[in-house]
């Protein structure tokens, strides 16, 4: 499935925050979104995602000549930013069976500690403690997980390493590329070492 973009601008107001840009993400490709702090990064990703619509322009999931607006395909999108907010008060295990049970895939403890195990967590030292408590980067390895228990076909990731340290951001560029190697379209901002993983890139 391949993510499209034509002539895309998103406004606030009477100020243009980004484009016009038009480019195609296609299955296995890491597209980068690179700029400063406020150059519009996050404005972009939401706008591909489907959370904003698009000023002008038009952006659309594409499969194999069907075309769906990412707002009417949330099944084919997984989304990790930094606003994303999971249940505080649950457990990393907790929270991962209780949404993968919303999308109707087997939710016992076994596939849980596997899937924490699979971003570098020990589901041990963390079973007894909420979410909430877990520390950023324990947090974003849970988001991870969380953003592709239902396989999607494209893949948002919006600053995915903000506030990790080194091992963090292996991960992360280790979770980037196993999903690429699955035959995910992958559009993550903004950190250096996600974007040495992108075979194509937009500057804001």
């Amino acid at each position: 499935m391949d993510l499209v973009a034509e002539n895309l601008t998103r406004s606030f107001g009477r100020r243009l925050i980004v484009g016009p840009l038009s480019f195609r993400v296609a299955p296995g490709t890491v597209f980068g979104v690179a700029g400063p702090n406020g150059s519009g990064k996050t404005t972009l990703v939401k706008t591909l995602a489907g959370l904003l619509r698009p000023s002008s322009g038009i952006v659309f999931l594409d499969a194999g000549g069907t075309r769906r607006a990412p707002r009417d395909a949330s099944e084919s999108i997984g989304w990790v930013a930094p606003d994303l907010a999971l249940y505080g008060e649950l457990t990393a295990s907790e929270n991962l069976r209780f949404f993968a049970r919303l999308h109707g895939r087997p939710a016992g403890a076994e596939w849980a500690d596997a899937a924490l195990a699979g971003v570098g967590l020990d589901p041990r030292r963390i079973a007894a403690t909420p979410l909430r408590a877990l520390s950023t980067g324990q947090r974003q390895r849970v988001k991870l997980v969380y953003a592709t228990l239902h396989e999607p076909a494209v893949l948002f990731l919006d600053e995915p390493s903000s506030n990790l340290d080194e091992a963090g951001r292996a991960v992360v560029a280790r979770f980037i590329e196993e999903q690429r190697a699955r035959g995910v379209a992958v559009v993550a901002s903004n950190d250096p070492g996600d974007l040495a993983l992108a075979s194509e890139r937009v500057t804001l």
